[in-house]
């Protein structure tokens, strides 16, 4: 999977006459409901023959949230595990938040030949005062002479009838309710290590929270284990205080190769 920022494809026009199947929205901490919508793109992708299935996303979140349920990194890692061919990432800015709906589906046929989208129900695009849903990218870009179709994807509820939503998930983790985000999500709790600076010692690694722009838990001592760049994995302890994460179990080796830790459950 190619992942390239949006202005990069609007500017040089590459895939503008590549028939392409999208999708559009954060994606933040990828739960069951985006795996709906990401299975049933490439299924349109083959359905309709085009070239590229492509997902675009923002480089943070536009809703302006604190602690985000992951990073672009790890974001693009389980996208492109579908089978995604282009990860379109939207510098969102104060000016790009005021685009209006028609300004943006412009942009859109710079950088794309889009046939068809594939979104959730609660998809919105375009600045509030003039925004539009998917049935409006449809009307849009007919109006330009563009054949093109919305697919909209049912939101995915939970055994008590409860959509799953990004904002459901961060609640889990708030209260440090790490199974049930499992349940939500179909994988545990992942913190990204790769861009954190650290200080190890006495046979555990030291992250300072300030360092740590994802969302942890509450302060306590959870079972986790530590994933390696090397493709191995490791059991180990992770205690949250309110300054530092601290993960013990490893061998001083394994620190150059570190990864991510999924935090299973609370002890």
């Amino acid at each position: 999977m190619k992942v390239v920022s949006f202005d990069s494809l609007v500017e040089s026009g590459e895939y503008s006459k590549t028939s392409t199947v999208f999708s559009i929205g954060v994606f933040d901490g990828v739960h069951l409901g985006h795996k709906a919508i990401l299975e049933r793109l490439i299924e349109v992708k083959k359905e309709m023959s085009a070239s590229l299935s492509a997902v675009i996303t923002f480089s943070s979140n536009p809703k302006g949230r604190a602690g985000a349920l992951d990073t672009l990194r790890l974001r693009a890692e389980y996208i492109q595990s579908f089978g995604v061919d282009i990860l379109a990432v939207i510098d969102f800015s104060p000016v790009f938040s005021k685009i209006t709906a028609c300004g943006f589906t412009e942009l859109l046929l710079r950088a794309f030949q889009p046939i068809a989208a594939v979104v959730g129900e609660d998809f919105r695009f375009g600045n509030p005062e003039s925004d539009g849903d998917g049935r409006t990218l449809e009307r849009i870009l007919g109006s330009m002479g563009v054949v093109f179709r919305s697919y909209t994807v049912d939101s995915v509820r939970d055994e008590r009838g409860d959509k799953i939503s990004s904002t459901h998930l961060r609640q889990m983790i708030e209260k440090g309710d790490l199974r049930c985000f499992l349940s939500l999500s179909g994988q545990f709790y992942r913190v990204d290590l790769v861009p954190l600076p650290y200080r190890s010692g006495s046979g555990e690694l030291i992250f300072s929270r300030a360092s740590i722009h994802q969302l942890l838990p509450p302060p306590g001592v959870y079972d986790a284990v530590l994933l390696l760049r090397n493709g191995k994995s490791a059991g180990c302890t992770a205690e949250i205080d309110c300054g530092n994460l601290r993960v013990s179990g490893l061998c001083g080796k394994d620190e150059l190769l570190l990864d991510s830790l999924y935090l299973e459950k609370r002890r």
